[in-house]
């Protein structure tokens, strides 16, 4: 499988010394996974739309970008993709306003689990 992982350009050194302290032993099964910047509503035209499964972990928490985060799932998400995201539900972030409102306006979201303890939700979306 090929593997791209994103985030904000001040985050990328962090991010290759993730995935290098995380190697597997005897190497990556294929192509080790690709490390590009991503800054949501920006620059997500630089990326094609035929993934098959975007996968999200703890980016819902800054309301002013959910309207560009929704535009930019959207966009990767075009050929039908399915979006995959974990997310702790901060109601002083307003994450489940995410959730409920701005992703629904382009994905149909199914809640797939719900971590009590944890206050985590695993969200399922698929683009309309």
């Amino acid at each position: 499988a090929d593997v791209t992982l994103t985030d904000l350009p001040v985050a990328l050194l962090q991010l290759q010394a993730n995935v290098s302290a995380n190697k597997p032993p005897d190497g990556w099964p294929s192509t080790p996974p690709t490390i590009l910047p991503l800054s949501w509503g920006q620059d997500h035209l630089n990326f094609p739309s035929d993934w098959d499964l975007v996968l999200c972990a703890d980016i819902v928490y800054l309301p002013e970008t959910y309207p560009l985060l929704v535009e930019t799932l959207a966009h990767l998400c075009k050929n039908g993709a399915v979006v995959l995201l974990s997310s702790k539900m901060r109601k002083e972030h307003k994450t489940p306003s995410f959730f409920e409102e701005f992703l629904p306006s382009r994905f149909d979201v199914e809640l797939v689990h719900r971590d009590d303890k944890q206050n985590n939700n695993i969200y399922r979306a698929f683009p309309l």
